[in-house]
């Protein structure tokens, strides 16, 4: 069966020229993205720190905004939130994620039997 590696040619089987070559290309578009994702990062900061019309930076607008949406209920907001102030680690966020994973499978499991009796 064909799965399109029969063509390959392993890189250490390559000769020194090719395998220059190869990395050469690679040295120039890791460069490009490295530029381009600075790019998109001064841009975003630039934006970010502009005045809208009400006198507030947008990085305060959407601040507010992310508190809004928390106040609102959204767990998402919140945890991103805690997560930014440093109150909130990475083990934490894992296992509330599948803390909440186990909650939705229950509720799932309940609708369904509550669907048989109803």
């Amino acid at each position: 069966m064909a799965n399109g590696q029969e063509n390959l040619i392993p890189f250490t089987e390559r000769t020194e020229k090719e395998q220059r070559e190869i990395a050469r290309m690679g040295g120039i578009a890791s460069g490009k993205a490295r530029k381009e994702k600075a790019t998109m990062k001064a841009t975003l900061e630039m934006l970010l720190n502009s005045t809208s019309k009400s006198g507030q930076t947008y990085k305060e607008l959407a601040t507010l905004g992310l508190i809004k949406g928390a106040m609102n209920g959204n767990s998402q907001n919140y945890k991103l939130m805690l997560e930014l102030l440093g109150e909130l680690t990475q083990v934490e966020i894992d296992r509330e994620e599948r803390q909440i994973s186990r909650v939705e499978e229950l509720l799932t499991k309940l609708e369904d039997e509550a669907k048989k009796w109803y």
